[in-house]
């Protein structure tokens, strides 16, 4: 009698194909500012991202809070805080050939906290938040 349990059933062992052998992977030159980025300790580099990323944020909260708000280049400082919060990060990344991680997180912890100072600060000053009609 048939049943469907599958634990009366006889489990099939897949067949585990061995890999290729690996090659080595050619050692890619790096160029000065490579090399000097490379030969900061991991501690250091760490500290010059998160100074770095914060002040990327706060330069992207400048330029979303200061200059959108200008008639004149509302909408350019809004594109220019986009660009520096996506595009930046990944071409310094690319040429410098090392991981940015806590830069970008330090970015976006930037700009949360410029962005929660100026909204404090036009609650303290009593500048609307809403406009009503």
């Amino acid at each position: 009698m048939e049943t469907n349990d599958p634990r009366s059933q006889q489990e099939e062992t897949p067949e585990v194909i061995p890999a290729p052998p690996t090659e080595p992977q050619p050692e890619v030159e790096l160029d000065k500012l490579q090399l000097r980025v490379r030969s900061f300790p991991e501690k250091q580099w760490n500290l010059i991202q998160r100074v770095v990323g914060a002040a990327l944020g706060a330069l992207c909260g400048f330029s979303l809070t200061y200059l959108g708000s200008l008639e004149s280049i509302g909408l350019y400082g809004t594109i220019g805080a986009v660009l520096v919060a996506l595009l930046l990060p990944n071409l310094i990344e690319k040429r410098i050939r090392r991981n940015t991680q806590k830069g970008r997180m330090a970015l976006l912890i930037g700009l949360a906290v410029w962005l929660v100072g100026n909204t404090l600060i036009m609650l303290l000053s009593g500048v609307p938040i809403l406009k009503q009609k």
